[in-house]
């Protein structure tokens, strides 16, 4: 199975995958519209996180249910996780920290997370 990246800035985090979404998301919530991030959606354990030099830390807001990682070094958001343990627990990658021609084909989906809590192009 082929293995994609996305990388941090300086190169302290990887975030390995084996298929590219079908669609991206882009959020207008009060920290997803402050992080510019672009997410996409996987099972935990279908995304290997490595670590060069120093793990991610990580910022909950609202409800508590999602930790988001952020490079300790260079500040760029990776990733976010589900504070739940349930077995399908969800990550989702910034796809901001892949190369732009990467992802020029892939559908972005608009969420609208600060009213309606629903998608806005679907």
């Amino acid at each position: 199975m082929p293995h994609y990246n996305a990388q941090c800035h300086c190169g302290n985090i990887t975030l390995s995958f084996g298929n590219w979404p079908t669609s991206l998301t882009s959020c207008n919530c009060s920290v997803c519209r402050r992080y510019g991030t672009l997410w996409g959606y996987y099972e935990s354990d279908s995304v290997t996180v490595s670590v060069l030099r120093q793990p991610t830390t990580a910022y909950q807001w609202g409800d508590g249910f999602i930790d988001f990682h952020h490079c300790p070094e260079c500040g760029c958001v990776t990733h976010y996780t589900s504070t739940d343990k349930s077995p399908t627990q969800k990550v989702a990658i910034n796809f901001k920290m892949v190369t732009p021609e990467e992802i020029n084909n892939i559908q972005i989906r608009y969420f609208d997370g600060v009213d309606s809590w629903k998608y806005l192009n679907d």
